[in-house]
């Protein structure tokens, strides 16, 4: 009734104020955080300059900047966006509309998957179908709202005009008459409904209800697919196979694109190399991780727990302690210069060749915000790298003093031109521009969250806060 309709309205600031209490937690927990005590009700929670949220929030930056700039490729009337469409028309099942083009190219580069692959299933349903479902939800949510907003009469405060509420069947329904397979339309209802193991109502919109699943319009109509598909593979633990296999292909194929010579070793069954790159007679022993992106900051600690090593944290299914990524690549770097003539037959290099230089890299999916180099190990996302492999200098636009508007290389990106050195190469992985850039523009700000009578002030980075306007020079497909 309207009554516990309003009434509900108290459970948004509920959630705003558990939304800042685990932030708060979070920083006490993983970030050495400090609590002093003001005056009987008031605490301030403060972090040194190391902390790792603030890189949290610069990797969640990057990569909203990559959507962002994804998006308005696809959607751009100029003729790149144009041969852009036609070059995804090509490649994608016909019944994905723009915004279903958008999400399905945005997850290929998220999976490390070019379109072709997304025909791979995850959970017995194609990504396809996986954006294609969600994508119709989002689109029956903006018709919702389209036509609650152009009535002229006011809507009453009933459940049953605010939510679209159908039974399951009805839901089915709805998805073989979007072309879904009925068998198929079952799994996703199935994975789509909120359970225990769902993080929230983006990645699992429907709501069991008396009356069948109730989906709220007014959320899942700004709903990102790919972000929302992103965290449900990962909150319900959808099988996701392939995933390394992909990663593996497509680096492979960038990196031989860009003239380098590399291949994947794998003559040990116990001593397997993703790669090992070959770059002015330097070895290059390169680890690929295909992690995803972690969707809340204690994921992403435990990501750098998984790469840096921790042995309090890390376990595999039987409560065994794991190696860590650093420690992987050191292994598998060892075994082989102490066996070259592995690598030497692998390249075809001269009996008696041995390497001016060796480095380690580890390669990860997950959208990083720091430099996490260690023990003479280089880490670094695939999105950094790709930047330097296709040779696309991120540039600035500024003012001059004359009012003109001029373009400027960031610094780092300087080593993304011209032909490929391994000079080039180590300064790009030591200075990590894309990082730096939004790093240098971070701010630092205060806020409050109140609880019952205590009051608790709490950092928080922004990371939006940028003057120049930054891109890359020439976005190209992976």
């Amino acid at each position: 009734d309207k009554e516990t309709l309003l009434s509900m309205r108290k459970y948004l600031d509920e959630w705003n104020v558990f939304d800042s209490l685990s932030r708060v937690s979070d920083f006490f927990r993983l970030s050495n955080a400090e609590f002093t005590k003001k005056d009987n009700d008031t605490y301030s929670l403060d972090v040194d300059g190391s902390c790792l949220y603030q890189d949290y929030e610069i990797a969640r930056n990057r990569l909203m900047m990559r959507e962002s700039n994804l998006y308005s490729e696809m959607h751009t009337s100029s003729k790149k966006g144009l041969k852009l469409r036609q070059w995804a028309k090509n490649r994608m099942p016909s019944y994905l509309n723009p915004e279903g083009i958008y999400s399905s190219h945005h997850l290929s580069e998220l999976e490390n998957m070019s379109p072709d692959d997304l025909h791979e299933e995850y959970g017995n349903v194609s990504l396809y179908n996986w954006v294609h479902a969600y994508q119709c939800l989002v689109e029956l949510s903006k018709e919702e709202l389209r036509k609650r907003f152009s009535s002229k009469k006011p809507i009453p405060l009933q459940v049953d005009r605010w939510l679209i509420i159908k039974s399951r069947e009805n839901w089915l329904s709805f998805f073989k008459r979007k072309g879904m397979a009925e068998d198929v339309a079952k799994k996703v209802i199935g994975y789509f409904t909120f359970n225990s193991k769902s993080h929230d109502l983006n990645d699992c919109p429907f709501i069991p209800c008396v009356d069948g699943l109730c989906l709220m319009p007014a959320l899942i109509a700004h709903s990102s697919a790919t972000r929302s598909l992103m965290s449900l593979f990962g909150s319900k633990k959808i099988s996701q196979a392939g995933k390394g296999r992909f990663h593996e292909q497509q680096f492979l194929r960038q990196v031989r694109a860009a003239g380098i010579k590399a291949s994947p070793i794998e003559t040990h069954a116990n001593f397997q190399c993703d790669c090992v790159m070959l770059i002015d007679d330097h070895l290059i022993f390169t680890e690929l991780k295909s992690n995803g992106q972690p969707i809340y900051y204690g994921k992403y600690y435990q990501q750098l727990c998984n790469i840096i090593g921790d042995s309090s944290l890390i376990y595999d299914g039987n409560n065994k302690l794991l190696r860590s990524y650093i420690e992987q690549i050191d292994r598998i770097s060892t075994h082989y210069l102490n066996h070259l003539d592995i690598i030497i037959n692998e390249f075809n290099l001269p009996v008696d060749w041995q390497p001016k230089g060796v480095h380690k890299i580890i390669v990860t999916t997950t959208m990083l915000g720091g430099k996490y180099h260690s023990d003479n190990v280089f880490v670094v996302d695939k999105y950094s790298l790709s930047s330097f492999l296709q040779r696309v200098p991120g540039v600035i636009f500024q003012n001059n003093e004359e009012g003109d508007r001029i373009k400027n290389i960031i610094d780092g990106y300087e080593h993304c031109t011209g032909e490929i050195t391994i000079e080039k190469f180590l300064n790009y992985l030591y200075c990590l521009p894309s990082v730096s850039a939004v790093r240098k523009n971070i701010k630092k700000l205060t806020y409050s969250v109140r609880f019952d009578e205590t009051l608790i002030y709490h950092p928080y980075y922004d990371s939006w806060a940028f003057g120049p306007y930054i891109r890359k020079e020439d976005e190209r497909i992976n």
